[in-house]
């Protein structure tokens, strides 16, 4: 037996045990989840944050992008397996009795699955709040208060990470050592991208110009499309895991395209090209004066609705059209959260006066 093989299986009876010691605890493990699942950020959180603050949402926004792209091009190159199949599919029981783990409606992930894409997006997405709420304190506390503060926001930050690293262990998506992988990728995606340090890239994408941002966004794009085809050209099939998810998912209603490598890809560089589209960030965004929070939350709110209907009414039939389609709903969604809604907010704010 190799290494990679007893971990999965010391992985696997921990899994086992959760899911034994807490029998009825799907509802709050299920919403930890959901809570930490990229596609609630990118529809949900994000937009919120920025009707009340471009600021913040803009920094978060970049950093979802980021942390997801990296996960799904670590998944690709470590092509670990995920305990729902792999329990299935492996040797090291032999002819013994398999461990039955408990399949639930978000069990049946289609991606790799190291490292875990639910922790390494909330830590990236939650540390970024945790540094802007430091930030904001910064000369309003007294130096005591502070860093009070900042050690009960870590203790509270790392209690998260924990219950979503249990949520993953819970419905079988993960195992342990994938969602410690997610957690460290996470922390370091978001230090490197909002971080200010001298090592870090934060103001030079901050300051970046559109054109530099649109080659940015068309080097993820390549790289992406590269990722893929290196794949094939290596005899890899990228859509192996997807494969084992539907040979070994209990119910197929349970798979959902969203938790596909592609549908992850196409997000994060649509996203990207929106981004690109509001560059430079420091000009357009943290330059101007503050909006209106009460119009830009209806405008957002309303925007929310109209992206919903959108994403329902896009055709399913053609993988190509539903890619494409995709594509451009979440080029546009950051271009008009970053510039075309805080534009009309401060416009309102500035004919109240």
């Amino acid at each position: 037996m190799n290494v990679s093989e007893e971990i999965r299986r010391l992985g696997t009876a921990g899994i086992k045990s959760i899911q034994t010691t807490f029998p009825r605890s799907d509802s709050f493990f299920f919403s930890i989840s959901r809570f930490a699942d990229p596609l609630y950020s990118f529809t949900l959180i994000i937009p919120l944050a920025a009707g009340m603050h471009t600021v913040l949402a803009t920094d978060m926004m970049m950093v979802s992008v980021m942390a997801e792209w990296s996960n799904t091009l670590l998944k690709w190159m470590l092509m670990d397996h995920r305990p729902f199949w792999w329990v299935q599919e492996t040797t090291v029981y032999g002819k013994g009795l398999r461990p039955a783990l408990r399949q639930t409606p978000l069990t049946c992930e289609t991606g790799p699955g190291s490292p875990s894409g639910h922790v390494q997006g909330a830590s990236a997405l939650m540390y970024v709040v945790l540094q802007h709420v430091l930030r904001a304190s910064k000369g309003r506390l007294s130096d005591g208060r502070r860093r009070y503060l900042a050690m009960t926001l870590w203790m509270l930050y790392m209690i998260l990470m924990v219950l979503v690293g249990a949520s993953r262990l819970y419905t079988a998506t993960h195992f342990p050592h994938q969602t410690l992988l997610g957690l460290v990728a996470g922390v370091a995606t978001a230090w490197l991208f909002v971080d200010e340090g001298q090592c870090t890239l934060t103001e030079r994408w901050r300051s970046a110009s559109r054109p530099k941002m649109l080659l940015a966004s068309v080097v993820m794009i390549a790289v992406s499309f590269g990722a893929y085809w290196l794949q094939r050209l290596m005899g890899v099939d990228p859509q192996w895991s997807v494969r084992l998810a539907f040979k070994w998912c209990e119910r197929p209603e349970w798979i959902h395209v969203n938790t596909t490598p592609l549908f992850s890809l196409v997000r994060d560089c649509g996203s990207m090209f929106g981004i690109a589209l509001a560059a430079p960030n420091n000009t357009r965004v943290r330059s101007q004066p503050r909006h209106n929070v009460v119009i830009g939350m209806v405008c957002t709110l309303s925007l929310m609705l109209a992206f919903q209907m959108a994403a329902d009414a896009v055709p399913t039939s053609d993988v190509r059209l539903f890619y494409g389609c995709q594509f451009m709903l979440h080029a546009v969604k950051p271009f008009l959260l970053f510039l075309g809604i805080p534009r009309i907010a401060r416009l309102a704010k500035h004919k109240q006066h």
